[in-house]
């Protein structure tokens, strides 16, 4: 049903065309979706991580722009399968299209509440909410967490909508109210459960 691809950190993923519909799943890692602008730019797409399914991802004959994925975590094994071949093991395995549904749902909110982020609230909170999501995928719920340096402040400002400088802004923003401490050129959330808080009083 599937095949598996290993790669280490730094190395680019390019998955050729194919005429049958694919679906992606990463079994271990972390991977950036990069998109190549026509002018050359680089443009982060996503931050994919283990667990995440996605589908084809500008492999189109004809695309005028081209998307790869960059392996930023030590080891990444990227899972790929047909869909055809997904619908027959879902025709065969009731329970397994029951799971499968439920976790096409839950990415799909996952994107709708993206972009309402974009369109309803400002740049602070969509940092602070981009963080959040990091935190909670790697399923922290107290303590500290790291901000990991693969996500330069070039990237968060490409996901949150904004401009770098606003990013360098917020940061230090954050510094000076003590929810981010910056040590040994790391930053670090101190308090995760007060981290978390903070969304609730920001617009």
């Amino acid at each position: 049903m599937k095949k598996f691809q290993k790669s280490k950190k730094s190395e680019i993923i390019e998955l050729p065309y194919s005429e049958r519909d694919r679906i992606f799943f990463l079994k271990k890692g972390i991977l950036k979706l990069i998109r190549i602008t026509e002018d050359g730019e680089e443009v982060l797409q996503d931050i994919i991580q283990k667990g995440d399914l996605f589908g084809e991802i500008g492999f189109e004959k004809n695309s005028t722009e081209s998307e790869f994925m960059k392996v930023v975590s030590e080891e990444a094994i990227l899972c790929m399968f047909y869909r055809d071949r997904l619908e027959e093991i879902m025709l065969q395995k009731p329970d397994f299209a029951l799971t499968y549904i439920k976790f096409i749902g839950f990415q799909f909110t996952k994107i709708k509440n993206s972009y309402k982020n974009i369109l309803f609230k400002d740049a602070k909170t969509r940092l602070i909410l981009l963080f959040i999501t990091l935190i909670e995928s790697e399923k922290i719920n107290q303590g500290e967490f790291i901000i990991p340096k693969y996500l330069t402040q070039k990237d968060m400002a490409q996901l949150i909508c904004t401009t770098r400088q606003t990013v360098i802004s917020l940061l230090n923003e954050l510094q000076k109210e003590k929810f981010i401490l910056n040590e040994n050129n790391k930053l670090i959330i101190n308090d995760i459960e007060k981290f978390k808080k903070l969304v609730e009083s920001v617009k």
